[in-house]
């Protein structure tokens, strides 16, 4: 299974949406500033992707695959 930057982000936003609530967006930017202090472009730009992913409302979800049992069937 592969997942990528956009579904990793969109997860991470959704964990931020739990654990910060309605601060979730104003944490996430301040994150952003502190890594932007610190000169970790790599890490603005993983943020960055979680800011938008919460700007969006959550309205998308990650396209990760199914998990299937040894039956073929949901596990």
């Amino acid at each position: 299974m592969f997942i990528t930057k956009k579904d990793a982000a969109t997860v991470y936003a959704a964990a931020c949406r739990k654990w910060y609530g309605t601060r979730a967006k104003s944490v996430t930017k301040s994150k952003i500033r502190q890594l932007k202090a610190k000169g970790d472009l790599k890490g603005v730009a993983a943020w960055q992707l979680v800011a938008d992913e919460l700007s969006h409302g959550g309205r998308e979800r990650p396209t990760v695959p199914a998990v299937r049992g040894a039956n073929g069937g949901h596990a």
